[in-house]
C-alpha cells in the first residue's frame, strides 16, 4: 500500500500546528489515523496496539484504559541478512541467525509523544477523544499488576524430530525460566495430528518445566504428510480463547506471545505451504480467537517461530524453512531464528532478542470519559504532527476489548468538585455542582444524584465484585428518600438540587462532609462507588430561614397591635354605647372613617345595628382581606410572604427568580429557576407569566400554563416552586 501522501501529511501537520479546536481533534485523528495506517512498516515508524486492558476501571472506579504498544520502525530481514547471500548450508544459516540475533536488528525503537498523540473511542458515529495520563516503559514496570506475558509454548513433537527434540525443548525451558512475576504459561506438545500433552494456563515455573520433562520422547508417525497449518491454528485458538479477559485460575497479563519450536515439516500438505504461514500470522496478528468471536478481546499475538532444521527431502526443506519464517510477524514484535544441531546455546540469544523487543513497549493510559453502549467498540491511535510521521493504529474496528459499558464509571473530576464544594458547602435543601466529562449532551432526565447515609460503608474495591451491589445500594437510596433532582446538565458541569434531609451529614462543624454517586440513567454508568474514590465533598448544616422567621416575627407584632386594638375598641362601646350608623355624605365631603375618599352608602363587611351581622363598633366595618377598596377599582396590589412585602402600582412590573442580575424579587431557594415569573399590575388587576419554570407557577394550588399572561384574583395564594405570597388589593 502507499505511505501517506505529501499534500495530506501537510495538512493534518497544519492542523495541528494552528491548534485545531478540541472537537475538531477526533475528525483528525480517524483522518490520520486511516492515512497513516496504508504507510509500509520500512517507511515511517509505527504504532502498533497490542491490548487495550479496562481493568483499571474496576478496581478503582475511575474510567481508565490501559494500552500496550509497541511504537518501532522495523527494518526489511534482508538488509538484516544481506551479508548471508552468498553462503549457502548450514553457514548460511548460522550467518541468518547470527544477524537476527543482534540488539535492534530488526528495528528501532521510539519513544512515545503523547503530546502529538490522539486516542479515539466511536461513539454514536464520532470519535470521542480520550486523555492521556500516563506512560512507562514496558522493561521498567514488570512489577506493576499485570505486566506480564502469556506465553503460549508449542513444541513439535512428531518424530520427523529425531534428536532435534531434546534442543526444542531446551529452548522451551528457557523461555519458561525468564519468566516474569507476572507472566503465566501454557507448553502444548503436538506431533503429526494434534496436541498430544498440555500445561494449561499456569502461573508456576515448575508446574510448566515438569510438563516439558515429562514428555521424554516424540510420538510415532501418522504418515508421510502432517497439516501443520491446522494443528499451529486449532492450539493458538484453544490456548487464546481459554485465556480470555479473565483467565481460568490465574491472573491474566496485558501482554500475549506464542513461541513455535518446531522442524516446520509438513511433507506434501496442501495447507501448510509458505504462502498458508502467512494467512496464519494474519490470523495471530488480527487476535480474534476465531476469527468470528464478538465477546472476547481482541488480542494480537507476536509470534515467535524458531526453526530446528531436520534431514528431508530438499524441496521439503526449503518449504519447512519458508513456512516457519513466515510465521514471524516482526512488525508487532515477533521474531524469528534457526538453531542448527547441538545450538542448544543459542537459546539464551535468542530469549534476550525476544524480551529485549518487549522490554521497550510503552504502557499508555487514558481517560476514555464515553464509550459505545455495546460489548464492541472502535478504538483508534493516531499522531499528529511528528518529525518523522508516525503510522497509527486502526485495527480495533468494532471488537471487544473487554469493556462492559453499564459498568464504566463516569468521569468525574474530583478536585474541582471538591474545591466548588469547599466554597460553598452543599446542605440540605441545598445545591451540589458535580464537574466532569459527561455525554449525555445536556439531558437533564439522564443525570441523577443519590446522597449516601452517613453510617452506610462504602466498598473498598470493586474487584470481584458485581454492579447489582451498586444497583441494590441505589434502589435503597431511593427508598430512602436520598435522591437529587438535576436543575442544569452540560458537558462539564451538572447541578443537583439536594434532598431537604440531613441524613447524608457526616461529621462535625469544619470536618461535616457528604458523600454522592452520578448516575446516567440512559447509559446505566455510575461515578466511583468506592470508598477512595467515591465524591466527598464539604456540608454544613441547612441554614435557618432567616427571611420565614422575620416573617413570622412580623405577622406576631401585628397580630398583638390588632388583639390590643380589637380590645381598646370594645372598651370604648362599653363606655358609650354603640355609635349610630353614619349617614352616606354628600359628594365633596370630608373623608370617610376608612381614610380613603368618603364612607360608604353600603356596609361592606359589618352590618347596621339592628340588621343582623357583626358590628364592629362603628355601624360599618371594614372591607374583607384582599377585597377592593370602597370607590371602584384597585389602585395597587400587595404581595405578602417570608421573603417580605412587595407592593405593586399601577404599571409596575417585577421579575421572580434565583439571578439577582435580572430579577427584582430575588428568591435564594435552589427550586426556584434563575427567571422564573414575571409579575405586573396594570388597569386595577394583577397578572403573572411563568418564564417555563421548572417547578411551575401556580394560583391557589392550580398551576398556570407556561409564557402566558394568567390574572390573580384578590385573596389568591400565589405561589413559585415552594415559595407562597398572599395577595391582596388596595
Amino acid at each position: 500500500m502507499n505511505p501517506l501522501p505529501h499534500g495530506a501529511a501537510r495538512a493534518v501537520a497544519r492542523s495541528a500546528r494552528n491548534k485545531a479546536p478540541l472537537f475538531a481533534l477526533p475528525a483528525l485523528a480517524a483522518l490520520a489515523a486511516i492515512l497513516f495506517a496504508a504507510a509500509p512498516s520500512y517507511a515511517a515508524p509505527e504504532a502498533r496496539i497490542l491490548r487495550i486492558d479496562p481493568r483499571t476501571s474496576t478496581v478503582d472506579g475511575s474510567p481508565v484504559l490501559t494500552t500496550v504498544i509497541d511504537l518501532v520502525q522495523n527494518k526489511r530481514l534482508s538488509d538484516a541478512t544481506r551479508p548471508c547471500a552468498a553462503l549457502n548450508g548450514d553457514a548460511f544459516n548460522d550467518c541468518v541467525s547470527n544477524a537476527i540475533e543482534q540488539p535492534n536488528a530488526l528495528y528501532s525503537s521510539f519513544d512515545f509523544p503523547e503530546k502529538n498523540a490522539v486516542l479515539s473511542v466511536v461513539v454514536d458515529g464520532s470519535d470521542t477523544a480520550a486523555r492521556f495520563e500516563s506512560k512507562a516503559r514496558w522493561g521498567e514496570s514488570t512489577s506493576q499488576p499485570g505486566v506480564g506475558t502469556a506465553w503460549l509454548i508449542l513444541i513439535d513433537a512428531a518424530s520427523s524430530m529425531g534428536t532435534r527434540f531434546d534442543e526444542a525443548k531446551s529452548v522451551a525451558t528457557a523461555f519458561v525460566n525468564a519468566m516474569g512475576p507476572n507472566d503465566i504459561v501454557d507448553v502444548m506438545f503436538f506431533n503429526d495430528k494434534s496436541v498430544v500433552e498440555d500445561s494449561k494456563w499456569v502461573n508456576n515455573k515448575q508446574t510448566a518445566l515438569q510438563t516439558i520433562a515429562s514428555v521424554k520422547n516424540t510420538f510415532p508417525t501418522q504418515g508421510r504428510t502432517r497439516p501443520l497449518f491446522n494443528i499451529i491454528k486449532t492450539a493458538a485458538t484453544d490456548g487464546f480463547r481459554e485465556l480470555g479477559n479473565v483467565g481460568t485460575n490465574v491472573v491474566v497479563p496485558m501482554h500475549q506471545a506464542m513461541v513455535v519450536l518446531s522442524n516446520g515439516a509438513a511433507g506434501a500438505d496442501p495447507s501448510s505451504t509458505a504462502a498458508a504461514s502467512n494467512l496464519l500470522k494474519d490470523y495471530l496478528t488480527k487476535g480474534r480467537f476465531p476469527e468470528n468471536n464478538e465477546v472476547l478481546p481482541k488480542t494480537p499475538v507476536p509470534v515467535i517461530s524458531i526453526w530446528f532444521p531436520s534431514k528431508l527431502v530438499e524441496e521439503f526443506t526449503a518449504n519447512s524453512r519458508e513456512f516457519m519464517e513466515g510465521l514471524a510477524n516482526t512488525e508487532i514484535g515477533g521474531f524469528y531464528s534457526i538453531v542448527r544441531d547441538k545450538q542448544e546455546a543459542r537459546a539464551v540469544n535468542i530469549v534476550n532478542a525476544v524480551r529485549s523487543r518487549f522490554n521497550k513497549m510503552h504502557i499508555v493510559k487514558w481517560r476514555v470519559s464515553c464509550v459505545a453502549l455495546s460489548l464492541t467498540q472502535t478504538i483508534r491511535l493516531a499522531f499528529l504532527n511528528t518529525d518523522p510521521l508516525i503510522a497509527g493504529d486502526a485495527t480495533f474496528q468494532n471488537v471487544p476489548v473487554g469493556i462492559d459499558p453499564s459498568q464504566w464509571p463516569l468521569d468525574i473530576d474530583r478536585e474541582a468538585t471538591e474545591r466548588a464544594a469547599a466554597k460553598d458547602p452543599v446542605y440540605p435543601g441545598g445545591t451540589v455542582k458535580v464537574f466532569g466529562n459527561f455525554c449525555w449532551g445536556g439531558n437533564t432526565q439522564r443525570a441523577e444524584l443519590y446522597m449516601v447515609p452517613k453510617n452506610q460503608p462504602a466498598p473498598a474495591s470493586l474487584q470481584g465484585g458485581s454492579i447489582e451491589d451498586a444497583k441494590k445500594a441505589q434502589r435503597t437510596l431511593i427508598e430512602q428518600g436520598m435522591r437529587g433532582k438535576a436543575t442544569t446538565a452540560g458537558e462539564s458541569m451538572v447541578e443537583f438540587e439536594l434532598p431537604n434531609t440531613d441524613k447524608f451529614l457526616a461529621g462535625k462543624g469544619e470536618q461535616m462532609t457528604a458523600r454522592l454517586i452520578v448516575y446516567d440513567n440512559q447509559a446505566k454508568r455510575t461515578s466511583a462507588i468506592t470508598a477512595d474514590k467515591i465524591i466527598t465533598v464539604k456540608a454544613k448544616e441547612a441554614p435557618l430561614p432567616y427571611l420565614l422567621i422575620g416573617g413570622i416575627t412580623f405577622g406576631g407584632v401585628v397580630l398583638v397591635l390588632l388583639v390590643v386594638s380589637i380590645f381598646r375598641s370594645g372598651g370604648n362601646k362599653r363606655r358609650t354605647g354603640a355609635a349610630p350608623a353614619t349617614a352616606p355624605r354628600p359628594a365633596g365631603g370630608p373623608p370617610g372613617p376608612m381614610g380613603g375618599g368618603y364612607a360608604p352608602a353600603v356596609p361592606m363587611g359589618g352590618g347596621v345595628p339592628g340588621m343582623g351581622g357583626p358590628d364592629f363598633g362603628g355601624g360599618y366595618g371594614p372591607p374583607p382581606m384582599g377585597g377592593s377598596p370602597v370607590g371602584g377599582s384597585a389602585n395597587r396590589a400587595v404581595l405578602s410572604g417570608s421573603l417580605g412585602i412587595f407592593t405593586f402600582n399601577q404599571g409596575t412590573e417585577m421579575r421572580v427568580g434565583r439571578d439577582a442580575a435580572t430579577c427584582q424579587i430575588v428568591v435564594n431557594e435552589p427550586r426556584v429557576s434563575g427567571s422564573h415569573a414575571v409579575i405586573k399590575f396594570e388597569n386595577g388587576q394583577l397578572f403573572v407569566r411563568d418564564e417555563n419554570s421548572n417547578n411551575g407557577t401556580s394560583i391557589n394550588g392550580n398551576r398556570i400554563p407556561p409564557l402566558v399572561w394568567t390574572p390573580v384574583p384578590p385573596g389568591s395564594m400565589l405561589r413559585f416552586g415552594p415559595i407562597e405570597f398572599n395577595v391582596r388589593f388596595e
